[in-house]
């Protein structure tokens, strides 16, 4: 006979061990002064945004996951020449763009086939520019959609967030660990956070994963995790909001 009461326990365990499965929880904290990772991203002041991907061979600066794997197909990334014209120019770091709204990744993913591995081109761009930036010397950060319309498309549906949170959480962790084999990854920008209502969003958690694989790394938030209109009086969001500022092009976090 199946023991109901300890059945419950193993399931609820289960669960703890996944949402609060990392060693060290880290949370940001308000300060009147920059921490020295901070004062780095400080100094480093320009870098380049490098926005490529399945988009660029569709022209269009949004998909929505429907484009097949094969459609990207560059003749060749020359990641060389890439970091060249950002170092002569006068830029500290890059920020390449890994995955944009329609969930294609630029790395070979064992999470998703909508990716570079399953397209016409299959260098990994992101292990490719990591170790070119090493190189030549200066700092990388990568930029991971949130959002993502290929893996997660309907994003009214709360019952699909347990399976989505733990694929995104697995690929931010895996493209952390792919990078810094070959360089350290100083920023991570997160983008499409607005899709969701801010507590859908397993937005501790994943700062805690990125702090302990790389503590360096500055986490920014392109504009807000959920929408304005569904912010929440959980203090981690007032924080949030009291340490934005103003970017170019961006409203962004970084923590």
């Amino acid at each position: 006979m199946i023991n109901k009461k300890n059945t419950l326990v193993m399931m609820l365990l289960a669960i703890g061990s996944y949402t609060f499965g990392q060693s060290k929880v880290h949370v940001p904290a308000s300060s009147t002064q920059p921490s020295k990772y901070q004062l780095e991203q400080i100094k480093r002041k320009y870098g380049m945004f490098v926005h490529f991907g399945i988009n660029t061979f569709h022209n269009e600066e949004w998909t929505d996951g429907s484009k097949p794997a094969s459609s990207y197909n560059p003749t060749t990334i020359d990641a060389k020449q890439w970091v060249a014209t950002a170092k002569n120019s006068g830029m500290k770091y890059m920020i390449l763009v890994a995955k944009h709204h329609d969930g294609f990744c630029l790395w070979d993913s064992k999470y998703t086939e909508y990716d570079v591995a399953n397209s016409g081109n299959k260098t990994n761009v992101v292990e490719a520019i990591a170790k070119e930036c090493e190189k030549q010397g200066i700092r990388l950060g990568l930029y991971y959609s949130l959002w993502d319309r290929k893996e997660n498309g309907n994003v009214k549906d709360v019952k699909a967030d347990f399976a989505y949170n733990k694929y995104m959480l697995n690929q931010i962790n895996e493209l952390l660990e792919l990078a810094q084999k070959h360089t350290k990854v100083v920023e991570l920008w997160l983008d499409g956070g607005w899709e969701k209502e801010n507590y859908r969003w397993p937005i501790q958690q994943l700062y805690s994963n990125v702090k302990q694989l790389a503590p360096q790394c500055q986490v920014g938030v392109n504009w807000t995790v959920g929408s304005p209109k569904m912010l929440t009086n959980i203090p981690y969001f007032q924080m949030i909001s009291r340490n934005i500022f103003q970017s170019v092009i961006f409203q962004v976090t970084f923590v």
